[in-house]
């Protein structure tokens, strides 16, 4: 794919309507809690529903972390490339490991010393993130104009022992920072023909805080109004300007993120964001159809050099899939080697579960609702 200059979608009145009425209801909201219970914000997720979030176009369909915890300790390795198709489109992912001074341990135990290695956002950093965006879609937590989101790091530890992921306050920070530290670069068009062509932290600003004395992010609040304490020991992160263009043009699917947190795999985990977004009519007698190298060539693990471990690999995945009430049942069909025995490729039928059924018919509804809020 030919190297595109700095994104600059075309000029579109409606967007520019749709991110007026963002700064609208921003401005209404720091006028007083008075206000917040007529507003409609499509992007939000109602406390009753706590088991869904949303998920953006173009940024949750392309490979951004490393397939497994990925420590470096040779410069030539803290950059790595991917490319692939994306709705016909081709992409290009970069990322890039930020260097940290981290401890040496042996056996897991410390020694005292540390070592300079880069490191890469991997699957700890995605639960964080994926966690601190279920946050966005909660209310009084985000500013849609700026994209950021507000969270303690109390509630972050939370969240995520929720979902199965237990972390301490160290590891946490540790995440946050690589998060916000660490470069991606990812090019591809949209779907209209807009050049995507963004270089970006995964948090582009982040600050943490803290009221706790023997936190390393403790502040001082004895000087601030009572009213204004809980704020000020609120982090904030901001995300990618990726996930802003999505929301700002209504370009987002909800999906079940407690099952996407409860997911071990990582492939399992890509193609179950891949079915949230593109598996539109959803149905338990008309299965879904993908083919295993188009499928894995564009996953941050890609094809091996063996067949059967990715087939193997795809399986597996799919297997988790059933264990967690996505799908019902899948089969695969290989599509032999024009000479000599083994297959080149395998043809995947799934079908989905009565739950995912139901949380696609949500998606639509709340589309509907939010064309209907946007035109009113």
């Amino acid at each position: 794919m030919e190297n595109v200059s700095a994104s600059a979608g075309r000029p579109d009145n409606s967007i520019a309507a749709k991110l007026r009425n963002m700064q609208h209801r921003n401005m209404q909201r720091s006028a007083g809690p008075d206000l917040q219970g007529e507003l409609f914000n499509p992007y939000e997720i109602r406390l009753d529903d706590a088991d869904h979030s949303n998920l953006v176009s173009i940024y949750d369909a392309l490979p951004r972390f490393s397939w497994a915890s990925k420590t470096v300790r040779d410069m030539s390795q803290m950059s790595t490339q991917l490319e692939g198709s994306l709705n016909g489109q081709p992409f290009r992912v970069v990322m890039k490991a930020v260097s940290m001074e981290i401890p040496i341990k042996i056996k897991g135990k410390a020694t005292g010393q540390t070592e300079w290695v880069g490191l890469y956002p991997s699957s700890r950093e995605e639960c964080v993130e994926e966690a601190l965006r279920k946050f966005s879609t909660q209310p009084g937590r985000f500013n849609e104009v700026k994209c950021s989101v507000s969270f303690s790091l109390y509630d972050l530890r939370q969240e995520l022992k929720s979902v199965g992921h237990t972390y301490t306050y160290d590891e946490l920070r540790q995440a946050l920072d690589i998060l916000a530290k660490s470069s991606l670069t990812i090019q591809t068009r949209s779907s209209d023909g807009d050049v995507i062509d963004i270089t970006s932290n995964y948090l582009p600003f982040l600050y943490l805080r803290s009221k706790n004395k023997k936190s390393k992010n403790y502040i001082d609040v004895k000087d601030i109004s009572d009213q204004e304490k809980g704020d000020a020991t609120l982090c904030m992160a901001v995300l990618h300007p990726l996930i802003s263009r999505g929301i700002e043009r209504g370009d987002y699917r909800l999906y079940h993120y407690s099952t996407s947190m409860k997911l071990t795999n990582s492939l399992a985990k890509t193609l179950n964001r891949e079915l949230s977004m593109r598996w539109r009519n959803a149905s338990p007698t008309h299965p879904y159809r993908f083919h295993l190298v188009e499928f894995l060539s564009n996953t941050a693990r890609g094809l091996s050099k063996r067949m059967p471990e990715d087939y193997r690999a795809v399986n597996i995945a799919l297997a988790e899939l059933v264990q967690e009430g996505v799908l019902s049942e899948f089969k695969s069909t290989p599509i032999k080697k024009p000479k000599g025995k083994g297959a080149i490729d395998y043809v995947y039928e799934i079908l989905p579960t009565k739950k995912f059924v139901g949380m696609m018919i949500d998606g639509h509804r709340r589309e509907n609702n939010r064309q209907l809020a946007l035109t009113a």
